[in-house]
């Protein structure tokens, strides 16, 4: 499925159509379905319009003393706007860290890979007091965006963004290097970026490293990625999480996955 969305054009004064491919194939669409086809569906965590350009919204979160200020954003591509999966991540951290008396990711550099906006980088930095250097990555599309919303949160002093290309593993900047935990939230979509994703989760992570993935069953070939990574990791869905039975309904999963 394609968006079509109306940009203004300051230089002329005009206003033109942007065309975005921006959805997902479903395992509940119909036979008749391309299953090579990964834009089909939509699945945005609510089903508020597309905002304008620059329009900054408001995330809370139960465990979140402040909500988060988020830019968003379809020009960059469709990982400028709030998906369902980020949601189940931040609870479950949130709620992590409060069972850990504040001390979360003490001591720890945490990395977020295809952060989008930076919903998940910017919720914990709030969120857990002990977290003092988060990493937040996606492509050069996403940078200003990222950028944005670091500032709109105030939280510059413990969150960077950097430009993050999966399977582009010679050019991984210094500051994205020996992680201690990654998170990646809806990583797995397109049938293409499988190989890369996994290589560069090869690449940062050593046995020691937790890596967090929040994922959305969309598509059947989504299972070629989980065999893929499986001859490297262990995957384990996490099953302490309070809300689990509520989001796994709606065929959401929350995975700790550990390299071999």
């Amino acid at each position: 499925m394609s968006s079509i969305s109306v940009a203004h054009t300051e230089d002329d004064n005009k206003f033109v159509l942007r065309l975005e491919a921006t959805g997902y194939d479903s395992d509940h669409s119909s036979s008749s379905s391309n299953d090579n086809d990964p834009f089909h569906r939509l699945n945005f965590v609510d089903s508020n319009p597309i905002p304008d350009y620059g329009t900054v919204s408001n995330t809370t979160y139960d465990l979140l003393p402040q909500g988060v200020e988020l830019a968003e954003d379809l020009r960059g591509g469709c990982g400028g706007r709030i998906w369902e999966a980020a949601t189940v991540m931040v609870d479950y951290l949130l709620w992590k860290n409060k069972q850990l008396e504040n001390t979360l990711f003490k001591g720890q550099k945490v990395l977020e890979l295809g952060a989008g906006t930076g919903l998940v980088s910017l919720a914990l930095a709030l969120g857990c007091p002990s977290l003092n250097n988060m990493v937040m990555t996606d492509q050069i599309p996403m940078m200003n965006l990222m950028q944005q919303n670091i500032q709109l949160n105030n939280v510059q002093e413990k969150v960077e963004a950097k430009i993050l290309d999966w399977g582009e593993l010679k050019d991984i900047p210094e500051a994205c290097r020996a992680p201690d935990v990654i998170l990646a939230s809806d990583c797995v979509y397109l049938e293409i970026a499988f190989k890369p994703l996994v290589d560069t989760l090869i690449s940062l992570a050593n046995k020691d490293t937790d890596i967090y993935m929040s994922y959305r069953k969309r598509r059947k070939a989504d299972k070629r990625f989980f065999t893929m990574a499986r001859k490297y990791f262990t995957i384990t869905e996490v099953l302490d999480d309070p809300k689990r039975s509520i989001y796994t309904k709606d065929r959401l999963k929350l995975y700790l996955m550990k390299k071999k």
